[in-house]
């Protein structure tokens, strides 16, 4: 007989499979469940669940049809089909934020979480917004005379037919509010490239220039003059380029520091940032702030790919290129100016533009080129387009 010690070692491993194999078996149940179940689940509840399209772009396509691609492409065009249209896509990316914001972090490859929870835009791929601020890009001596004379030759082309040409550099939210930006990202060097280009502009070509960033820093110290989880101004920030540029133009106005500016309740803030982010839940603290001053009426909004006319209270006719801060720019700007036409200049390709452009009748007595900082490189190309719209517009209307 067997001595029970040895019986009892040798049956132990026997008895503590059945635990292992549960254990086993509900890690398969749970991963087969994860893998099956979101579908299903999905379409039972997605009626009652947030789906609506939070970020600034289109989802993407799913690659067949239309949107075909090559065999090489389509695993990746796939992966990114399936991350925009994930079962409760939008419910995991609120939970990712919400774990995030807690710890003080934002997992993002697009928005830099600031101090005291401002958002900032990182280098994304249309633009080096983070790079721009810190001083590591700039302008070839190429690319600015480049600019240099297609600013000088649009200018020529405007006032042989008596209109007036004006560039106005929207300022970045990161130089405006440089305090709320993280110690990780510090300035490495100055001027900026958009200041250098400023200041060559000044120096090289005969066009007027506005760019407003010390003001907006200077009324940043007492005034919200951008969003906090937006990369845009508000309408004080919009204003008080407005103004300067009013000003420039000998055009009547209130002073920035005179004009009332109050909460108004009824309207929500802007959070392009925190939609980008999944944040979008977390960020509905921010005010959104309205500008008692004149304003231009719209009287046909063309939207984003076709001219909008105005009717302010001024005199004389203005055009506006512009992109998104021009939103919030062209009612205060328009108020200056009897007639106004105003167009998104990178909503659509330079052909749209152009055709755009050739359904105004007459050239008007000022020109406003309106270019993001983090965009200023399309500042060149518009200033050739135009000119070649003004050119043709004398060849079509001649004295």
């Amino acid at each position: 007989m067997a001595a029970p010690w040895k019986n009892r070692r040798e049956a132990s491993p026997s008895h503590m499979q059945t635990p292992q194999k549960c254990c086993r078996l509900a890690l398969l149940g749970g991963f087969l469940a994860m893998l099956f179940l979101p579908g299903p689940l999905w379409l039972l509840l997605r009626g009652r669940l947030d789906t609506e399209n939070h970020e600034n772009r289109l989802p993407a396509a799913f690659p067949a049809g239309e949107a075909a691609v090559s065999p090489e492409q389509w695993p990746a065009a796939f992966d990114a089909w399936l991350d925009d249209h994930a079962p409760f896509r939008n419910q995991l990316m609120r939970l990712n934020a919400r774990v995030n914001w807690t710890l003080g972090t934002l997992d993002s490859s697009d928005v830099l979480l600031g101090k005291e929870h401002w958002l900032f835009l990182h280098d994304v791929s249309d633009s080096k917004s983070l790079s721009d601020y810190q001083g590591l890009t700039e302008y070839t001596p190429e690319e600015l005379a480049a600019v240099r004379d297609a600013v000088n030759a649009l200018q020529s082309a405007l006032s042989a037919r008596g209109s007036r040409l004006v560039i106005l550099i929207a300022p970045a939210k990161e130089g405006v509010y440089r305090r709320y930006m993280p110690d990780s990202v510090p300035v490495v060097r100055q001027p900026s490239k958009t200041q250098a280009l400023a200041q060559w502009l000044q120096s090289e070509t005969d066009a007027a220039l506005v760019w407003p960033q010390q003001a907006l820093c200077d009324a940043a110290q007492h005034r919200q003059v951008y969003y906090r989880y937006d990369t845009h101004w508000n309408e004080a920030g919009a204003y008080l380029a407005a103004s300067q540029l009013l000003a420039l133009l000998e055009k009547d106005f209130i002073p920035f520091e005179s004009v009332p500016v109050s909460p108004d309740a009824a309207k929500a803030a802007p959070t392009d940032l925190a939609n980008v982010s999944g944040a979008w839940a977390l960020c509905t603290d921010d005010v959104y702030y309205t500008v008692d001053a004149p304003r231009a009426v719209c009287i046909s909004d063309g939207g984003d790919l076709a001219l909008s006319a105005w009717r302010g209270q001024g005199t004389g006719s203005v055009f506006l290129l512009r992109d998104s801060f021009g939103t919030a720019l062209a009612p205060f700007l328009m108020a200056g100016f009897a007639e106004g036409t105003s167009i998104h200049g990178s909503a659509g390709a330079q052909e749209l533009l152009m055709a755009q452009l050739q359904t105004m009748e007459q050239l008007p007595d000022v020109v406003v080129i309106e270019v993001a900082e983090r965009f200023s490189y399309n500042l060149c190309g518009q200033a050739q387009l135009l000119r070649e719209w003004a050119e043709g517009m004398a060849q079509r209307m001649p004295f």
